[in-house]
């Protein structure tokens, strides 16, 4: 049984790796060297240090949201705690592929709290659904605002029309998901028999964990009916995509190539979808993604479109990394214990038990 893991394990990493150098040769390719290299030395510094503050403050904003719909949910954590497990979880997500901090940030917060394991990863789930419809309705905002603007010039008219399309099915999807949150908070007793029979139609290692999560959702959806904190939620979450989309503004004139603010909207929906391709850091899937919104909408040069989104990927990892990694020797923690910490919670989802 121990080989064909190992083997399964070796497979996994040969076709990350696979992926990670395809999407690199992608991203690079036609590229000319002396040019990216010229437009990296032309960073002002000046709106690239405003950009990684940026991104600091939406990693500081996320601690709040997680920390407001953990109170909704079971109990308020201390905000050092809360802020330690949000810092290192993403640093994990930006330095290791499958977001395994999305597994490592409600684990360590649970070892550290007393909030249990379960709950704090319903949250998480929960804030990633909140995050999905925040992407969503950026995307449907661009298409409605900046899309007009691509249909206008009939250099993007056509490729305009595959904005509108992707628009029309984001729509679908955000009705569908309001439509589901509605439904699970007036009728969850309901939900909930439905979820049980459902999940007698998973494989038995996913009962438990399917069943813990959907209590934890439901709990998480508590925030509906309290007006306070939905308002809470809902400003911290308008504060930390104006961070996430105002970085790629202020890198766009640091490097002296300035785009209308709603096209970072299309930039960050591009951005998140090759980030979902499981590469380290999402290196490749990140820049790629990147490049075509830069090169297919707004007729960057490769070169430039490849300098602009390194720097974006930057702007987007070294604030999160670095504070994740000095809280992390703050605390006197190592690899092999984060490691075990992901381990632990892996298992303990299948099995629908606390780490």
């Amino acid at each position: 049984m121990v080989q064909p893991a190992g083997l399964s394990k070796a497979l996994r990493i040969a076709l990350i790796a696979a992926a990670t150098i395809l999407l690199l040769a992608l991203f690079l390719r036609n590229s000319d060297r002396g040019e990216v290299m010229a437009a990296l030395r032309s960073v002002h510094p000046g709106w690239f240090a405003g950009a990684l503050l940026v991104n600091f403050t939406a990693l500081t904003l996320r601690a709040f949201r997680w920390r407001t719909i953990l109170g909704a949910a079971a109990t308020t954590p201390p905000i050092y705690d809360t802020f330690l497990s949000t810092a290192i979880g993403f640093m994990s997500s930006a330095v290791l592929p499958i977001r395994a901090g999305d597994v490592i940030r409600p684990a360590l917060l649970s070892r550290r709290t007393g909030v249990r394991f379960s709950t704090a990863f319903g949250t998480v789930v929960s804030e990633r659904l909140i995050d999905l419809t925040s992407n969503l309705v950026l995307f449907i905002t661009f298409a409605m605002t900046g899309g007009r603007a691509l249909s206008a010039d009939p250099a993007t008219a056509k490729k305009a029309l595959v904005i509108h399309s992707a628009a029309s099915i984001a729509a679908m999807a955000l009705i569908a998901m309001l439509t589901i949150a509605v439904l699970l908070y007036f009728f969850r007793e309901r939900a909930r028999l439905v979820q049980l029979r459902v999940s007698t139609w998973l494989p038995k290692r996913f009962r438990h964990g399917w069943v813990s999560f959907f209590d934890a959702l439901t709990a998480a959806l508590e925030i509906l009916g309290k007006p306070r904190i939905f308002v809470r939620v809902f400003l911290l979450t308008a504060g930390i995509w104006t961070c996430l989309t105002a970085q790629y503004v202020l890198v766009l004139h640091a490097m002296d190539r300035p785009l209308p603010y709603v096209a970072s909207f299309l930039i960050a929906t591009m951005a998140i979808v090759g980030l979902s391709i499981p590469t380290p850091g999402g290196v490749g899937g990140f820049h790629k993604a990147a490049q075509l919104a830069l090169t297919t909408f707004y007729g960057f040069d490769v070169s430039s479109s490849v300098a602009v989104a390194l720097v974006f990927h930057i702007v987007g990892t070294l604030p999160v990394v670095v504070t994740g990694f000095v809280l992390f020797g703050r605390e006197g923690m190592s690899v092999r214990q984060l490691s075990r910490i992901g381990e632990s919670a892996g298992k303990a989802i299948e099995n629908g038990e606390e780490p």
